[in-house]
């Protein structure tokens, strides 16, 4: 797991490990000066290299010069912005988390940032330059007897204008408490499947929404079983282990008249695929298929944090995909909480069962909108590849807030359809619908399909299929190479804010 990093905004530089310097191209593509804002000796290192041609200061492009720094710093570590019109709050987070790899690399622990080498826009682009560095640093080492020292512990930001050491302040606290919320997703889709069971996140749960002042609500399968959740039961009826549904419920304070914004997620904390069982090959990676309970925790979390005027009421459900004796069987027919009934011919397409009666759960609270998030089909990422998830639903408005919400903070989310004449091959002779169609066709909209007969008229809500982008985002240079990404608590932070 990553170390905490603290911030921290100065008027001056002290010494650090290393120091960083934002350096713009020129209409050549050759490095600028930037015209203030750090130190001059630097000066000389910017025209050598310029002069050199060792450093173009391209996008996301880095020369760090040992024991070059200034004013008692060890090292300087200059960091390519492409050229400046181009410039964008995305492309600093992306050098961001460049800048952080090779700092990891050089075992830097306290870093200087000279806020003013972004130039015009340095308060957008110096946040997101430290967001792309507190994302990337992190790894999942908890159970290695020895751990590697990533020493990253403390950035700071100098600038002299005072306004600007103000407004950076506010947002490094923004960003602390982002980089809590999604390393807690992290960290919960990593753990392997004997830690990170349905009692421990649920245990976790409780004790995180203490200390976040957020109401917890923990429901045992036996009063499931009296809510009449016969499709999330029967799931993990074939585990040793009792699922938990755990309720979360942010109320902000001082806001009349509050939007309810339903959060719902899948927990499956280990998917065997049941009677219907998975290849061996990469099954460990089934650990990271209760992310999407995992995301709308984190998010739940970081909206209570940050006091966003939202009231958020957040559904998930943790129970283990397990074969046994007792599992259920393809053929079988279960009824939901709503009382449709549902035929089996998958066990593997569990996901859309628990958040069936999730789904119906979470409208006993009236929200305005409901939006779940899943590592629904294998399907999303042969339609979208891990560049960005699915969004699906039932209105537009609320699909296009949710994409301008992911814009907002450079997470990609991309709307398919959801027509009606998707359900016609999921109808049942036996029962009200099955839980798979007859091919492997249009298999993330069918799953999407399937949940919607669980939501009333007149609700709104969309549903985010993460199962391509849950993990192994390290084509984007400010998540971890490998394991959980912890993407979306942002996007959904946005909307909560904005809702």
């Amino acid at each position: 797991m990553s170390n905490r990093i603290s911030f921290e905004v100065k008027s001056s530089s002290t010494a650090s490990n290393t120091e960083i310097v934002a350096v713009y191209q020129d209409g050549s593509k050759k490095p600028v000066l930037p015209k203030s804002g750090f130190p001059k000796t630097l000066t000389k290192f910017v025209e050598r290299l310029k002069k050199s041609g060792a450093f173009s200061a391209g996008n996301r492009s880095t020369q760090f010069i040992r024991f070059g720094g200034s004013k008692g710093s060890e090292n300087v570590l200059f960091v390519g912005m492409g050229i400046a019109k181009d410039s964008s709050a995305e492309r600093a987070r992306g050098a961001g988390g460049t800048a952080c790899v090779k700092l990891l690399g050089e075992k830097a622990d306290k870093v200087t940032i000279y806020a003013d080498s972004f130039g015009e826009n340095a308060l957008e682009l110096a946040a997101a330059f430290v967001e792309g560095i507190a994302l990337r640093a992190y790894n999942f080492d908890k159970y290695l007897s020895k751990r590697e020292d990533l020493s990253l512990t403390k950035v700071t930001l100098v600038t002299a204008n005072k306004k600007l050491a103000e407004e950076l302040g506010v947002k490094l606290k923004e960003i602390s408490a982002m980089i809590d919320s999604v390393n807690l997703v992290r960290d919960f889709s990593n753990e392997p499947s004997n830690i990170g069971t349905p009692e421990y996140f649920a245990n976790q749960a409780k004790k995180l929404a203490r200390e976040y002042g957020v109401k917890c609500t923990v429901m045992s399968e036996a009063q499931c079983v009296k809510e009449k959740m016969n499709l999330f039961i029967g799931v993990g009826i074939g585990s040793d282990r009792e699922g938990k549904v755990v309720i979360l419920e942010y109320t902000p304070k001082g806001v009349k008249d509050a939007k309810t914004l339903a959060l719902v997620g899948k927990g499956i904390t280990f998917d065997t695929g049941g009677i219907s069982i998975k290849p061996s090959l990469r099954m460990e990676e089934m650990k990271h298929d209760m992310t999407g309970a995992a995301t709308m925790i984190g998010a739940t979390l970081l909206a209570a944090k940050l006091k966003v005027p939202t009231k958020i009421v957040c559904v998930v459900g943790f129970t283990e995909n397990m074969p046994s004796g007792t599992a259920i069987c393809p053929g079988n027919i279960i009824y939901g909480r709503n009382g449709k009934s549902v035929e089996i011919l998958n066990t593997d397409a569990e996901g859309r069962l628990i958040l069936a009666d999730l789904l119906d759960l979470a409208q006993d609270w009236k929200p305005d909108a409901i939006i779940d998030a899943a590592t629904l089909t294998g399907a999303v990422s042969v339609a979208l590849g891990r560049q960005a998830c699915a969004i699906l639903g039932n209105d537009e408005d609320l699909i296009a807030q949710t994409i301008d919400a992911g814009k907002a903070v450079g997470e990609r989310i991309w709307q398919l359809p959801l027509w009606d004449e998707y359900f016609e091959d999921m109808k049942s002779e036996c029962a009200d619908m099955r839980n798979v169609a007859n091919d492997a066709q249009g298999g993330t909209i069918r799953g999407a399909i399937f949940m919607k007969q669980f939501i009333k008229p007149g609700m709104k809500w969309a549903h985010l299929d993460i199962a391509g982008t849950a993990t192994d985002m390290g084509h984007i240079p400010y998540y971890p190479r490998k394991g959980a990404a912890g993407i979306y608590v942002r996007s959904l932070v946005e909307l909560a804010k904005r809702f």
